[in-house]
């Protein structure tokens, strides 16, 4: 009984740290190929290297560190070169998830959206950048979720640690990132209207308008 409890115990703190880094990496306080600060961090929880230790391989797996053999964890870096390639994958993805949620979503899946672009905007109202990019990729995960197609939604998972580091790469504005994110309702609007030409061409735009800011005219 004392080794499951245990086992939670060391769950629950290797959860709280891997939360920590993540935020720390998508607020842009850890910087792409910068070092994980594994003594700080083990200082400020009280903990030792385990649950640290085990928060990155998750942040690895997920894809956001490279654990060095025997030694340290550095934060990936995006390339700026690969941002348009990534943003044309997400789009092209994200394109075929709304055209199958804007056919077969119901109120249900609408309202459960609204509800995910309500919160996005109140952390970006707070200014706080890491959870609004957390909330903004649940979102996204969760219209492909909805799509009804188990295949296209574990692509978006597979592809949603690159999205956060383009975000970071792209660096937008607090201004472009504010119309971004309120950019969902008019999305959520044209979908629930079944209007699968708007819904398409709003979700494209949606994403490719934010790499233009970066890198002009961008293969559409």
């Amino acid at each position: 009984m004392s080794d499951v409890r245990y086992e939670i115990e060391q769950g629950s703190l290797s959860q709280k740290v891997y939360a920590y880094i993540k935020a720390l990496i998508l607020s842009g306080k850890l910087e792409g190929g910068g070092r994980v600060p594994e003594a700080k961090i083990a200082s400020r929880f009280g903990l030792s290297r385990t649950p640290i230790r085990e928060a990155l391989r998750r942040l690895e797996v997920y894809g956001l560190v490279r654990i060095k053999p025997r030694s340290y964890a550095e934060v990936v870096k995006l390339h700026p070169d690969e941002a348009e390639d990534v943003a044309l994958l997400r789009a092209s993805l994200e394109v075929l998830a709304i055209k199958l949620l804007t056919s077969r979503g119901t109120e249900e899946d609408f309202q459960y959206l609204e509800e995910l672009a309500r919160e996005c905007e109140q952390y970006l109202e707070n200014d706080d950048i890491a959870k609004t990019f957390e909330k903004d990729s649940e979102f996204h995960l969760e219209i492909a979720k909805r799509s009804r197609n188990v295949h296209l939604y574990e692509l978006f998972e597979k592809l949603d640690a690159k999205v956060q580091l383009l975000r970071l790469v792209l660096s937008l504005p607090h201004d472009q990132l504010h119309r971004f994110v309120f950019q969902h309702k008019e999305i959520i609007a044209a979908m629930r209207s079944h209007d699968e030409a708007k819904s398409e061409q709003l979700m494209r735009g949606h994403i490719l308008d934010q790499l233009e800011i970066y890198i002009p005219n961008p293969q559409r």
